[in-house]
Parts: C-alpha cells; sequence; structure tokens
C-alpha cells in the first residue's frame, strides 16, 4: 500500500513539473509575441491589444475578488481545517510582499467596494461568513489588515481621518462598526472550542501591536470606539490578551463612563452571556485596584448606570455574594502596599451623584472608625475656616478644600441618618 502511495506522489509531482515547463514555454512565448507586435499584420496586433485589455481587466477583477472573499461555504477556513472552498488571501500561503505587488499594479481595488455586501476589501479580512449566515473569525487573512492600510494612506486611496478605511464602518453591522471595532469581536460559538478563540485573540492582538507601531491604532481610539467595553461585552469568550494590551496602554478606560454611562466592570458582571466566569470579573476590577488603589479603583464596582444598577449588584445576581466579596478583599489584600484610602474614597462616594450608596456602606463596615474621624476633622476644620475669616477683613480666602471636604462629610452624616430613620420605621 505505501508503494502505491508513493507512486502516486511521484506521478503527481512530474506531472507538476510537466505544468511548470508548458508554463514556462507560454511565457515566454508572450513575451516574444509582444516584443515583434509590430511585426505582425495589422489584425494581428489588434487582436493582441484587445487581448491584452481582456487580460489585465480580468486580472485586477481577481486582484479584488482575492482580498475580498470571505465566502465559505463548506467549511469554518479554521486553523487545522482543509479549506478547498475558500478562495480568499491566505497568509500560509501568499506573502505579504507578494500581495503588495499585485496591489500597486492595480491600486484602486482598495477603495472598490466588494464582498457580500458592498465593504471596502480592508473590511473583508477579519471575518468568515458561512451558509448558516454566523461569522466566524478569519485566520488567513486578517494579518494583512495592516499592509492594505499602509498602501491605502500610501497611495492616497480614502480621506485622511478614515486612516486607509480602517475607520470606514461597515454595512452588515447593526452598529456600522469599523475595522478597529471589529478587532473586538474575536469570540465565537462554544462547538469551535476554547483553543479556536484563544488563537483568534493571538492574532487579532498582533495586528493591534501592529497598528499601534504604526501610527494606526490611537490612544484615544481606545474610548473613542469603546474597544475595551466592548471586549468586556463579547458573548462567548473574553478576549484576556487583547484586554490587557488596551488597559495597560490607557487605564484610565477602567473609570472612565463611556457616552452610555457604562464602564468596562459592568459587562463582566451581568448574566448576559453563553458562559459565565467570575475570572473576568475578577481581572477587570484587580485592574482597575491595580492602577487606582486609593479611592477610584474601589468606586468602579458600586458606579450607577443608567438604570440605577452598579456592577456589584449585577456580580452578586451573576454569581455568589459571598464569591464577590471574597474576590474583593483578596484584591484588596494583593495590593496592601498601596493601601485604600478609606477616608478618600468615602468623601468621593458620598459626593459623586453616580456612585450608589452601597460604596458608603461597603467601606464603612470595612473601617467603622472612620466616620469618627471624619467628624472630628470636619468639626476641627470648621472652627479652623470660622476663625480665620472673622479675624480677616479680606473675604478672598481660598477655603474650597475645607468647603467641599465639610460638605460630603454632612451629606455623608446626613444620608446614614436618614437610612438609619427609615430602617427603624
Amino acid at each position: 500500500m505505501n508503494a502505491n502511495i508513493d507512486n502516486e506522489d511521484e506521478r503527481q509531482q512530474a506531472q507538476f513539473e510537466q505544468q511548470e515547463q508548458q508554463a514556462a514555454v507560454n511565457h515566454l512565448k508572450i513575451f516574444t509575441v509582444l516584443g515583434k507586435k509590430i511585426e505582425f499584420p495589422l489584425r494581428n496586433r489588434k487582436k493582441i491589444d484587445e487581448l491584452i485589455k481582456e487580460f489585465l481587466d480580468k486580472l485586477e477583477m481577481d486582484v479584488h475578488a482575492l482580498i475580498c472573499n470571505y465566502s465559505d461555504d463548506d467549511d469554518y477556513g479554521l486553523v487545522g481545517f482543509d479549506v478547498d472552498p475558500y478562495r480568499g488571501l491566505d497568509s500560509d500561503r501568499d506573502t505579504e510582499m507578494e500581495v503588495e505587488t499585485a496591489i500597486r499594479f492595480f491600486p484602486n481595488v482598495l477603495s472598490r467596494k466588494g464582498g457580500l455586501f458592498g465593504e471596502y476589501p480592508i473590511q473583508c479580512l477579519l471575518h468568515l461568513h458561512r451558509e448558516d449566515q454566523r461569522w466566524y473569525g478569519n485566520m488567513k487573512a486578517v494579518s494583512f489588515i495592516t499592509l492594505l492600510a499602509r498602501l491605502a494612506i500610501e497611495l492616497g486611496l480614502f480621506e485622511e481621518q478614515d486612516r486607509g478605511g480602517l475607520l470606514c464602518q461597515d454595512i452588515y453591522s447593526d452598529k456600522g462598526n469599523n475595522a478597529l471595532e471589529n478587532l473586538m469581536h474575536c469570540d465565537y460559538p462554544t462547538q469551535l472550542g476554547r483553543e479556536y478563540n484563544v488563537h483568534v485573540d493571538d492574532k487579532y492582538l498582533h495586528v493591534l501591536i501592529q497598528l499601534r507601531r504604526m501610527g494606526l491604532l490611537k490612544k484615544e481610539d481606545i474610548q473613542m470606539y469603546d474597544l475595551v467595553i466592548q471586549l468586556c461585552s463579547q458573548t462567548w469568550y473574553f478576549a484576556e490578551k487583547q484586554f490587557r494590551f488596551l488597559v495597560e496602554w490607557d487605564p484610565s478606560v477602567l473609570i472612565e463612563p463611556n457616552r452610555f454611562g457604562n464602564l468596562p466592570i459592568v459587562h463582566v458582571a451581568r448574566s448576559t452571556k453563553f458562559y459565565s466566569s467570575i475570572r473576568e470579573f475578577q481581572l477587570v476590577f484587580e485592574y482597575g485596584i491595580r492602577y487606582f488603589p486609593k479611592k477610584k479603583g474601589i468606586n468602579i464596582l458600586f458606579h450607577k448606570n443608567t438604570h440605577g444598577s452598579t456592577p456589584f449588584q449585577y456580580a452578586c445576581t451573576t454569581f455568589r455574594c459571598d464569591e464577590v466579596m471574597k474576590i474583593v478583599e483578596e484584591t484588596l489584600a494583593r495590593y496592601s502596599d498601596t493601601p485604600l484610602n478609606v477616608i478618600e474614597a468615602l468623601l468621593s462616594a458620598a459626593i459623586d451623584e453616580n456612585s450608589h450608596l452601597d460604596c458608603v456602606y461597603f467601606l464603612l463596615r470595612r473601617e467603622p472608625d472612620v466616620l469618627v474621624t471624619l467628624l472630628s476633622q470636619s468639626q476641627s476644620q470648621t472652627s479652623a475656616t470660622s476663625t480665620a475669616a472673622a479675624s480677616n477683613n479680606n473675604s478672598n480666602i481660598n477655603y474650597d478644600e475645607n468647603y467641599e471636604s465639610i460638605l460630603a462629610t454632612n451629606k455623608l452624616n446626613s444620608t446614614v441618618t436618614e437610612r438609619k430613620r427609615k430602617r427603624e420605621l
């Protein structure tokens, strides 16, 4: 049986070599004909011109189809799968030099829409589309995004603000995402396996790193396009490597609400996924405490969204409350080198209208003596401010910080008193 296989391989190899030799002969003949075209009769010269135009037109169409092809009717086009039906770009087969050569001969293919829904070629590189109407990561083509963006910018094929087509919105997404936003959508159904999603995370992260080095991914894009929030909102898989990359570049994204009033942590706390793992909640909270250990890190747990709910409340509903509390305490203990400033955190929670009262009670339960300290400081500051004001005829004394602290303490006292009164009733 092995002998038969060896003979078949030898036969195919011989056939391939014969085809290559014949192709070389044909190429040489074509070059010779073109070199002597002027010596042909008029009718033949016209036919040569027609055939050259047809050849160039068809080749340009094929280059465009190569870049825009993401239809895969018979298979997923995943790593380890046979993808014979797939005819698009393939990083295992096509080199960047080869693709660049083809595009430089026909540069307009980058600004000509194609695909199933009329997208730009750069938008076609991220996904595979199957007959089941689902989208899957195109691991064979995604690495060419940086090449297409660079060439489009160099050749001036898009407006400057479009960054080579990266920021052009697609039309097959309900939200009209651009390529940067679609790079956040790297989770796919669980039947593909966690290993596949990890591979997608790696591939997409590599593209993000390249785009950053080229200046095509900017720090302000992270918040402008809700990139971290989109990562945290995925249904099947949490792309941890991409999350770390973006947050370590701009930690402020963890504490600054987006235009809808949401923080990233709320999306990993809600039970809106097909999986529910407290690991993602733990990671996002840990990063909040790592970068904002004094007060803002703890406050993200109790930030109210537009519905008045907090990540802490969602997490206690999705997971068990004792599990959530254990993670919170363990995380705070790990970063004890820069301990939580309970007084500042308490005052901040009391002043901030978007901070839930749960934050106040959480902090008071951890350090109940802090209220006595606050009252003592408030009385001392009030006395000092009154004395300074009485002894100085000039009313332009700057006591804003003391005044804010007094207001916060008074608000805290009245809030706690009112809540106790309601409970007694």
